[in-house]
């Protein structure tokens, strides 16, 4: 038989052995270092003990889950808690383990007063996964459930239903070119005063109009945040006769190869020039010659910008799926 116990910092080292076991089945997640494993999860300061428990057989670790409920969505009936981690020992499935281990932290969100429980990258834990047939090529985060993997039909079958479908996306920019249609498109945008480059404040102004007309908090606080740093990291924009019309975020290369992309976004008076796209390929490009190997990411399932990631050479390598169950 077995048992479930609300976690303590004694079980660490066989959780950290039973999560490398549940990596090595498929080789989908990425192995990390048990130094690794206790900073992403133990030492992040959004974990919440009390949301986490372990189930033990024989008083050794077969199985773990953990979840949070973010400070601000206490008592608030239309938020949902967070899970962001759960595994069992392979040869203990269908025993009743997993299920166990979810009632748990159900009953954990429902005591802090939320509606749901939901599995999706807004969580702020996310574990890394590997590109399929791409080894050393990674994306440092699953934005939520495998899709037919044996943790999706397990959570289908608890009552979670799918949310919104994220598909991530991946390209090894080795043999990158510019399409040539972009390279047109953008060669007859110039003729009205209209280019894609790096940003250089001594040629581009009004940025900052340009964080007020694209209504996107999230985007006007990374250009912002980026441009008070005392050497701000390159970024690629869109300009009219160098007026700030675009952008892409911060370019630059992580430690795996992996070349930066943090959003594209185009002020909603310039659109259907064919500029997000060409932010989009210029900024692939960029990343090829200043040394990244591959770029990965992901994106929803009805995001018209997937036609342009597709028509820029990327492929689909993971579809995920944002899951979810209201409680009654």
């Amino acid at each position: 038989m077995y048992q479930v116990v609300a976690y303590e910092q004694k079980f660490n080292k066989e959780i950290y052995d039973q999560f490398v076991e549940f990596v090595r089945e498929e080789n989908f997640f990425l192995e990390v270092s048990y130094e690794e494993f206790c900073s992403k999860l133990f030492n992040n300061s959004l974990f919440q003990a009390e949301g986490t428990f372990v189930a033990l057989k024989e008083n050794k670790v077969v199985g773990f889950i953990s979840g949070l409920v973010r400070p601000g969505d206490v008592n608030n009936a239309n938020a949902c808690g967070y899970i962001h981690t759960l595994f069992v020992n392979k040869n203990l499935r269908r025993q009743g383990i997993g299920s166990s281990l979810l009632l748990k932290v159900e009953e954990y969100f429902k005591g802090q007063g939320v509606g749901g429980s939901r599995w999706v990258f807004v969580s702020n834990i996310n574990w890394a996964w590997n590109i399929p047939h791409y080894p050393g090529h990674l994306h440092p985060g699953a934005p939520c459930v495998r899709i037919n993997s044996e943790h999706y039909f397990f959570l289908l079958h608890k009552g979670y239903v799918i949310n919104s479908i994220h598909e991530g996306f991946h390209l090894p920019l080795a043999e990158y070119e510019l399409p040539e249609k972009v390279v047109k498109k953008m060669e007859e945008n110039a003729k009205e005063g209209y280019t894609v480059e790096v940003y250089d404040p001594e040629k581009h102004y009004g940025i900052e109009e340009f964080c007020d007309a694209i209504n996107n908090p999230g985007f006007a606080h990374s250009i912002r945040y980026n441009l008070a740093k005392e050497k701000p990291l390159p970024f690629m924009v869109a300009a009219h006769n160098g007026k700030v019309c675009g952008w892409t975020g911060s370019m630059y290369n992580e430690s795996t190869g992996r070349g930066h992309l943090d959003g594209i976004c185009v002020d909603p008076n310039e659109r259907s020039r064919g500029l997000g796209r060409a932010l989009f390929c210029y900024l692939c490009h960029w990343s090829k010659l200043n040394g990244s190997s591959y770029m990965t990411f992901f994106t929803g399932l009805d995001n018209p910008a997937r036609y342009i990631y597709l028509g820029a050479g990327f492929k689909i390598a993971q579809t995920f799926a944002d899951m979810k169950k209201l409680f009654k």
